[in-house]
């Protein structure tokens, strides 16, 4: 009987799908930056950029997607449909070979974001069981994509999701209950209660649990990054006045129940219009970046001493990935730029611009020598 590890490696060979490291990188570093962009209000897509910012290769979606997800060993990434998102795409991004579609459970869909495990031999997605407002954690085998759990995410609206280790997953439960038929209408304004949950995916058991005081419950918990010590990063969408003076951006850790909130400069708070879009350490896990489209900058903090450290201004800007520097960040934005930022040396160079492509929310980075 094949192990769980060669039923994968079997199965993917089958597909002929190649592992990263044995793939021939197209460019002196040898990487990859993935993200879904759209052209035209009907003209959605996936692409591969290098780092000169070229565009490698891409493939239409039928819809817009929202986040890629990358497979940590062989060279698969998927397009995950934007909210309420029901498919999400897998692609061969060297070859450019469709693989895949998954699709969610009945009475579901998925909030555009997925993970694998760090194994690669199992996909996890977060979705809406819409009847009833309930969050599911689903766990399919990869590739096959036959379901093996459904765990609920301890919350309603579980938006992203990242894995802390092998068997913890945290999830950003947003606390927006929402219905497909008119997604953008938010069903439980005076009742949410948006958490972020440590869940573990051997049992579904729930380690640990923060949340905000009643008095911030429309403050909904969206996107999330962790870094290797631990620390786990929060972004926040307020649901509330743009007025309203509330934190945005928050530290959490599986052994604690409270929220860490940051810090910074009123100007800068007012600047995010209650909306911040992606959330990313840098390598080292001491640098913070997080991202507002609304406000065009991304701002960035010291994390071992919660303090600001400054912001770079770009128009609609939200996709962040780390780069192999310390304290660096690669940025996309809505105008097409691609640009590379060093805040802690107050630097940030613009590597392209694309005509006519509108990069969406989330980016993500393939070294293709691991």
């Amino acid at each position: 009987m094949l192990s769980r590890r060669a039923f994968l490696t079997s199965s993917l060979a089958a597909l002929s799908i190649p592992t990263w490291a044995s793939a021939l990188p197209i460019e002196a570093n040898g990487e990859l930056f993935i993200s879904a962009f759209s052209k035209s209000k009907t003209a959605h897509y996936i692409g591969a950029f290098g780092s000169n910012g070229q565009l490698r290769w891409s493939m239409p979606l039928p819809e817009r997607a929202h986040a890629p997800v990358v497979h940590p060993t062989h060279s698969v990434i998927g397009a995950v449909a934007r909210r309420p998102g029901f498919y999400i795409d897998f692609f061969n991004p060297l070859s450019g070979e469709a693989i895949k579609r998954i699709t969610p459970l009945s009475d579901h869909h998925f909030y555009g974001h997925a993970v694998f495990s760090n194994d690669g031999l199992q996909l996890i997605t977060q979705e809406n069981h819409y009847p009833t407002g309930q969050g599911k954690i689903v766990i399919r085998r990869w590739p096959d994509g036959e379901i093996l759990n459904e765990y609920s995410s301890g919350g309603i609206g579980p938006h992203e999701s990242v894995l802390m280790d092998d068997d913890i997953l945290v999830i950003a439960n947003g606390g927006l209950r929402t219905h497909p038929d008119n997604d953008r209408k938010i069903m439980n304004l005076d009742t949410m209660a948006p958490n972020v949950t440590y869940l573990s995916l051997k049992d579904g058991t729930l380690k640990n649990q923060a949340r905000h005081t009643n008095t911030l419950h429309k403050l909904s918990i969206r996107h999330l990054d962790v870094n290797s010590a631990g620390v786990v990063a929060l972004g926040f969408q307020y649901q509330g006045e743009l007025w309203e003076d509330v934190p945005l951006v928050a530290l959490s850790s599986l052994h604690s129940n409270q929220l860490d909130y940051l810090d910074m400069p009123e100007h800068v708070r007012a600047r995010f219009k209650q909306y911040c879009g992606s959330v990313c350490f840098d390598k080292s896990g001491e640098t913070l970046a997080i991202s507002t489209p609304r406000g065009g900058l991304v701002a960035y903090w010291d994390v071992p001493s919660k303090t600001f450290l400054g912001v770079d201004n770009c128009r609609d800007v939200c996709g962040l990935v780390a780069t192999t520097q310390k304290h660096e960040f690669v940025l996309t934005s809505g105008t097409g730029k691609q640009l590379i930022s060093q805040p802690r040396q107050r630097q940030i160079t613009q590597v392209n611009q694309l005509a006519e492509v509108h990069w969406d929310n989330h980016l993500r980075r393939i070294d293709l020598n691991i």
